[in-house]
């Protein structure tokens, strides 16, 4: 036993262990033990977002040993993707269908091929492949453990070589996943424009979905500096799962990675990942997405309404047409937002961007319907930019004793 052992050391190695070794031996015995593998697992965060608003954004752990050939994080996404629809059924389907079944969905695929040949360069090769080449590509693009993969931000300087990446289903819509709205406001944080789409001869791997993003998502983030040979995951947590988040603000400013200038009226900035290395501009379309109501321009709210665009926020609350302007007190502040009118809040929290108080103002105004008064709040942008939600209501704190 090791207690009997250093009893029989002679006194002088029975010294209190330095510093440095103490903490060593501290640090040694936190890491997590793989039994595996017989070895320290060095671990990372990264967090999975629900596309139902009601359930909470969770934090999750991977082993940062695979590396980029390796990723934990890209498994687990692809294998919750696979898991969560109906490929599995696809694929027994394919690997079960009889010689007749095969040249009937080899003929479809081949008709389906032809009728994209206008924007498609490659819709001429594949249609003049045979049935079972066919059947192979069919199997692999729809049975296979595989995901849409979102650049968030690419690495910079400016952001310190850190690459932030949003996992979802690549059958998002053609499945009809629900929006998800906290996906989509990260991928807005980042100056992103999700109100536009690329034209087929544009999308790129890693270009943003138009609309914004459907089904439940993963965000994690890595160290990827090329020149100097690291790739590394680094942990993204709840925190960072905010978009208010100061790598967010970071990403909107030039060469921080994200997309540059992706204002609501805007034509967009590059979503893709080539494309946001190269800062190239990309030609692109109105959307016309299942997602084309969840607008960033404009929303209600619990007794309000609101509309943005890259100067200001505008807030109209339906009023009593009594109500003059000594009832109304505002508190402005430069991230925070406060509405009392007759003693009542009708609105008090937290902003989605700066603003610039001295260009933001209140008036009492005739109300659209055409009938009663409004209160119409007026915010001043600091930033020229969208932002990923208006304010963030504070709830009551309920004390427990």
């Amino acid at each position: 036993p090791l207690s009997k052992l250093s009893l029989s050391l002679p006194p002088s190695r029975l010294r209190r262990p330095s510093i440095r070794h103490r903490f060593s031996f501290s640090l040694y015995h936190c890491l997590p033990f793989d039994n595996k593998l017989g070895v320290i697992a060095i671990m990372f965060k990264y967090v999975f977002i629900p596309a139902d608003n009601s359930k909470p954004i969770e934090v999750r752990e991977g082993d940062k040993s695979g590396g980029l050939s390796d990723d934990v994080l890209s498994k687990a996404a692809k294998a919750y993707f696979y898991a969560s629809s109906d490929k599995g059924a696809r694929a027994a389907a394919l690997n079960n269908a009889t010689p007749e079944q095969r040249k009937v969905l080899a003929d479809q695929l081949r008709d389906e091929v032809r009728a994209a040949s206008a924007t498609s360069p490659y819709a001429g090769q594949m249609a003049a492949m045979n049935d079972d080449a066919l059947i192979d590509i069919m199997r692999t693009t729809h049975t296979s453990a595989t995901c849409e993969i979102t650049a968030l931000t690419v690495p910079t300087a400016t952001n310190q070589q850190r690459a932030v990446s949003l996992y979802s289903a690549d059958d998002a819509r053609t499945q009809n996943l629900p929006y998800n709205r906290r996906a989509t406001e990260l991928l807005v944080a980042c100056g992103h424009n999700v109100t536009t789409e690329h034209s087929p001869s544009t999308m790129s791997i890693g270009a943003a979905p138009p609309g914004g993003i459907c089904g439940d998502a993963f965000v994690g983030r890595c160290h990827d500096d090329e020149l100097a040979d690291i790739w590394e995951r680094v942990d993204f947590t709840i925190d960072d799962a905010n978009p208010r988040a100061e790598w967010c603000d970071v990403a909107r400013r030039p060469g921080g990675g994200g997309s540059s200038g992706g204002g609501v009226s805007s034509g967009g900035g590059p979503r893709s990942l080539s494309g946001l290395m190269n800062q190239n501009a990309i030609t692109a379309g109105p959307g016309s997405g299942a997602n084309a109501g969840n607008s960033f321009a404009e929303g209600k709210g619990d007794g309000y309404t609101w509309t943005q665009n890259d100067e200001e926020v505008e807030l109209r609350f339906p009023v009593s047409s009594g109500t003059k302007a000594k009832y109304v007190k505002i508190n402005f502040g430069r991230s925070k937002l406060k509405v009392i009118v007759a003693g009542q809040t009708l609105l008090n929290g937290s902003l989605g961007g700066v603003v610039a108080v001295d260009d933001s103002t209140f008036t009492i105004e005739d109300a659209n319907s055409g009938t009663g008064k409004e209160l119409c709040v007026t915010l001043g942008k600091k930033e020229g930019n969208t932002w990923p939600f208006v304010i963030q209501a504070e709830l009551p704190t309920t004390t427990i004793i």
